[in-house]
């Protein structure tokens, strides 16, 4: 495999260059020409960004070989349609497993992770309901959960979708979450730990590895199903935890989501959740502006390349202070 001084980074590539580089597959859809036989269309990624890729020739072998998921060295030529980068893959091999270095491929969050859940243990400290505050540590008390939410991104693609995106999604969360229901004076404690458990079953629902997929248990149950499963069977192990606690932390991670269309399976009902639900979209929203923002393209481009969670291009240019 390239080293990772040698690579060339997908943020790197430049129309008219003939590439000879691993990447993961990210998506792939074989389709049919307007004038017959087939042609594959996907994306390919590393860590800096991905890329549309098109297969013209040798469709069918090529197309068994680029599995979305797969690690693959392409051999083609970049070129530039419509404003955008391609790779048009005339070749393509399978990278083997045991040479697979997966930090290559996905990224990680830019802050320390030890930083964070420094910071997620100091939130929780400051909880001052101790029937909360002992849930919350016995959730991160637990190895499994530890070192899954650790690492674990907040989602496949639409926001934080990187290694240790959904620590770093949680703790922006709880702090935010923490300043506004002391603004609104909400129960604190309750919007800290609503924030802190709201998106817990990623940890079961994502996989990371070389690159970020739903596990059998996402795609049947989802995370909120395993989040609220979880923190209800850890509630009832406690055994004097208070019902009306229980009952309007159960009702924060079911209706963080907000809308039915949303995959809510409850509407906020409470000015806690509703505060939660408000936090979560801000903090995703933004995540994915400021990301829009410093996305791979032309540095000097007005406009950033289409946002697809906030369905629209954002505008770059920021005014510096004076």
């Amino acid at each position: 495999m390239t080293s990772e001084t040698k690579r060339t980074w997908i943020s790197e590539l430049q129309p008219g260059t003939e590439i000879d580089e691993s990447y993961v597959v990210r998506s792939k859809d074989v389709r049919q020409r307007r004038g017959g036989g087939p042609f594959l269309a996907g994306t390919v990624g590393d860590r800096t960004g991905e890329v549309a890729v098109l297969v013209w020739e040798n469709v069918e072998q090529l197309g068994k070989i680029l599995d979305v998921g797969a690690v693959v060295t392409v051999k083609g030529q970049v070129q530039r349609y419509n404003n955008r980068l391609q790779v048009v893959i005339r070749r393509a091999t399978r990278v083997p497993a045991d040479e697979i270095d997966e930090t290559l491929y996905v990224r990680s969050s830019s802050v320390d992770v030890d930083l964070l859940w420094q910071r997620l243990t100091a939130l929780i400290e400051g909880v001052e309901n101790q029937h909360l505050k002992q849930l919350l540590f016995r959730v991160v008390s637990e190895p499994e959960v530890a070192d899954r939410l650790r690492f674990s991104p907040a989602a496949r693609g639409m926001h934080h979708a990187f290694r240790s995106g959904l620590l770093e999604h949680t703790v922006s969360m709880a702090a935010m979450g923490l300043e506004l229901a002391r603004h609104y004076s909400l129960n604190a404690d309750l919007v800290v730990a609503g924030c802190v458990l709201h998106d817990l079953g990623k940890i079961w629902e994502l996989d990371i590895s070389s690159s970020i997929e739903y596990t059998d248990d996402g795609r049947l149950l989802g995370h909120l199903t395993m989040e609220v499963l979880f923190v209800d069977r850890l509630i009832s192990e406690m055994g004097a935890f208070p019902d009306e606690t229980r009952r309007q932390l159960l009702h924060i991670l079911l209706s963080h989501h907000g809308r039915y269309e949303y995959g809510s399976p409850r509407r906020p009902k409470t000015p806690e959740a509703l505060l939660v639900h408000i936090v979560d979209n801000l903090d995703s929203k933004m995540a994915g502006m400021m990301e829009a923002i410093n996305a791979d393209g032309d540095p000097e481009a007005s406009w950033s390349p289409y946002s697809k969670i906030l369905d629209r291009f954002i505008y770059r240019r920021r005014i510096d202070d004076e």
